[in-house]
């Protein structure tokens, strides 16, 4: 008989949930949300990008991006450029606020995957990753 508790969908999901949630208390502490830290982290890593790119590489409906876009441009760590050849596009980027910021929050995503990582060796995390690098080619398939 099935048994959810040995599948690998509902095991993946119940640890990657708790995960974000630890993540993300870590963060309100300091007055931000796992969510805010990944669009700043992604921002500063990639540069400017469009909201719907953003969206996909967040995994999010573009609606969720964008009342998340909205809430982060009223407290000024983005903003919006409109493309000057296709006006339907609309680019984010971080303001300098917004780069001070994801500069001060990049240490709790260190200590976070520290600590989700403690004691495992190198080679474990390796094969790890190979694993979860595969169920991902096969939930494509």
């Amino acid at each position: 008989m099935f048994d959810v508790d040995t599948c690998v969908c509902f095991i993946t999901n119940k640890v990657a949930k708790k995960m974000a949630d630890k993540m993300n208390e870590r963060l309100v502490l300091v007055g931000s949300t796992r969510v805010q830290w990944l669009v700043m982290y992604y921002l500063l890593r990639d540069g400017r990008m469009s909201q719907s790119d953003l969206g996909e590489k967040m995994d999010i409906k573009d609606s969720t991006v964008v009342r998340l876009i909205d809430r982060m441009e009223k407290e000024q760590f983005v903003e919006r450029v409109k493309d000057k050849k296709d006006r339907r596009v609309t680019y984010v980027l971080l303001t300098e606020k917004g780069k001070k910021r994801i500069e001060e929050l990049l240490p709790i995503g260190e200590e976070m995957s520290k600590v989700f990582s403690k004691s495992i060796s190198n080679e474990e995390f390796e094969i790890f990753n190979k694993v979860l690098n595969k169920m991902a080619e096969n939930a494509d398939d």
